[in-house]
Order: structure tokens, then sequence, then C-alpha cells
């Protein structure tokens, strides 16, 4: 059993950090700097592959003694400290799938609403003025008006990406 919340604590860790990802992907969105949107869209694709092999290692760890056993299965089963233990990694892990999912669909939500704006908007507008973000001029706008949409794009498509159907299983 000690094996077992050892790689429940990591993979709520891995949870975390992908959350972590997506709350900095949304502070982007709503700040319009869409310059960094393809950093942080990596990253919550590296944090959500190091989440997803984790929970394959949980799943083939727990397969080996309880197949098909949930984690309220084996709080139920385990004996000792054990119970509370898995309970108490059910809650968050639950809390944290339940946070990134409000995040992800905030997310793409804003992505959403900002690929509608960038379509109503014309190309050239504002080519002789500063950028979005009132920094740097904008040096080529049609440019930057597809890499916009492109930054929009990879954060719907990373969103989409993020559904955890065998730790929701997990978890029942």
């Amino acid at each position: 059993m000690e094996h077992v919340g050892t790689i429940l604590e990591r993979e709520g860790d891995a949870l975390e950090l992908l959350l972590f990802k997506l709350i900095e992907t949304r502070l982007l969105l709503e700040a319009g700097e869409a310059r960094f949107l393809p950093r942080a869209t990596r990253e919550v694709e590296r944090a959500r592959t190091r989440a997803r092999e984790l929970d394959l290692l949980r799943a083939a760890t727990v397969a080996q003694t309880s197949n098909g056993a949930t984690l309220r299965d084996l709080a139920a089963a385990a004996t000792g400290p054990w119970p509370a233990i898995l309970r108490d990694h059910h809650d968050v892990l639950s809390r944290l799938v339940e946070e990134i999912e409000v995040v992800a669909h905030q997310n793409a939500r804003t992505a959403r609403e900002g690929l509608e704006q960038l379509s109503r908007q014309p190309v050239g507008a504002g080519a002789a003025g500063p950028g979005p973000t009132g920094g740097r001029p904008i040096r080529n706008a049609e440019l930057d008006h597809l890499a916009k949409g492109a930054a929009l794009d990879a954060v719907l498509g990373t969103a989409a990406r993020l559904r955890m159907p065998d730790l929701l299983d997990f978890l029942r």
C-alpha cells in the first residue's frame, strides 16, 4: 500500500503542476499576451504528459493487486492508517481534477472569444501603432494576426486534450 500511496502523492503533485500551468495560460490570455501562449501551451502539454505517465503507473500498480479497484475500494479494504491516507488522496485528487476542468474550460472559452474578436478585426488594423500589448510595434500585421490565431487555437487544442477518463474512473 505504501507504493500506491507514493504514486498517488506524485500524481497529485503532477496534477497540481498541470493546474498551475493552466492558470498561467489563463493569466496570459487575460493579459492579451498572445506571444507567450505557444510556450505556455507547450508547458501545459508537458505537465499533462507527466500526469498521464503517473496515471498509467498508478493504474498498472493497482492492477497488480486489485484489478478494477477504485481508490474508495482500496481505502475500504486497507488496514492501519491507510484508509484515512487513501481518503485524503481521494479528496486531493478529486479537487485537483475539478479545478483543472474548470480552468481548462475558462481557457477554452477565453480562447474562443479571442478568436471571434480576431475574426472581426481587420488584419491591417493598428499596423502603424503599438502592438496589441501596447509594447513593440507591429511590423507585419498579417503575420501577427495569424500568430495570435494560431496561439489561441493551440490553447483550444490543449484544453480539449485534458480529458482524464482513467483517473476519473479510479476516483469514483
